[in-house]
């Protein structure tokens, strides 16, 4: 499998039989929302065959992002609300998931992990399945052991993608920071943690490098991907 990253939590997913995802895609806002641009824009992804939104926020699915669903007549999977405004945006294939609900496509199948955000109630995480691999997407979530038991009840995770960085509310996390991160890692310990959603504005502040400490000792590889970078996790 093939993974890009275009920036935040948005990746180019390109599986073995070359079924093409785009994880909580997200192009606009440079400048303002965005502290670093994505590597490209909806016109550089190439050909998309599903886009992944885990919840309806501009920085997990914006209208460039639908606009490319419509264009290239791309399957949208996610949250209820994501799938309301894909359906109103015109696009044509729509698949709303809930917590625990799968779906299956030829070749893969998505299942929705629970997900615990506070400003998106119906967010979800993603595990995909394809070829005997687990692949998890944490979306944007806080640690809960609700997450931790699901993951440990889907057996081993061969890459997961998992937030860093969060904003800060009340003194409270939004969603998972590094320190988190590494201590959800260590819970269900997967094969490979993919660092991401550290590209924002007015979220803490991390260092993706720093994740490679955090699980040292663990037996997690942590692979951090530069932007506009291509890696080939297996083949």
């Amino acid at each position: 499998m093939k993974i890009f990253f275009v920036g935040q939590s948005t990746f180019k997913l390109t599986l073995d039989d070359g079924t093409a995802l785009l994880t909580d895609p997200w192009f606009s806002g440079v400048g303002f929302w965005r502290a670093v641009g994505p590597a490209c824009g909806p016109e550089g992804v190439g050909r998309l065959d599903f886009i992944l939104a885990s919840h309806n926020h501009l920085d997990h699915i914006d209208e460039p992002s639908l606009k490319l669903a419509r264009e290239q007549d791309s399957t949208v999977v996610g949250s209820e609300r994501v799938a309301k405004r894909a359906r109103q945006a015109g696009v044509k294939r729509v698949f709303a998931l809930r917590s625990g609900e799968e779906q299956s496509f030829s070749g893969f199948s998505v299942k929705a992990a629970p997900a615990f955000h506070p400003l998106a109630k119906d967010a979800i995480g993603f595990l995909i399945r394809a070829r005997g691999r687990q692949i998890y997407f944490c979306g944007d979530t806080r640690l809960d052991s609700r997450l931790i038991a699901f993951l440990k009840d889907c057996g081993p995770v061969d890459l997961a993608f998992l937030q860093i960085a969060c904003a800060v509310y009340f003194g409270k996390d939004d969603g998972l920071r590094l320190e988190t991160a590494a201590e959800l890692a260590r819970a269900f310990s997967p094969k490979v943690v993919v660092p991401m959603h550290y590209h924002g504005r007015f979220k803490v502040k991390v260092d993706p490098v720093r994740l490679q400490d955090l699980l040292a000792g663990s037996g997690i590889e942590a692979l951090v991907i530069g932007l506009g970078e291509e890696k080939e996790v297996w083949k």
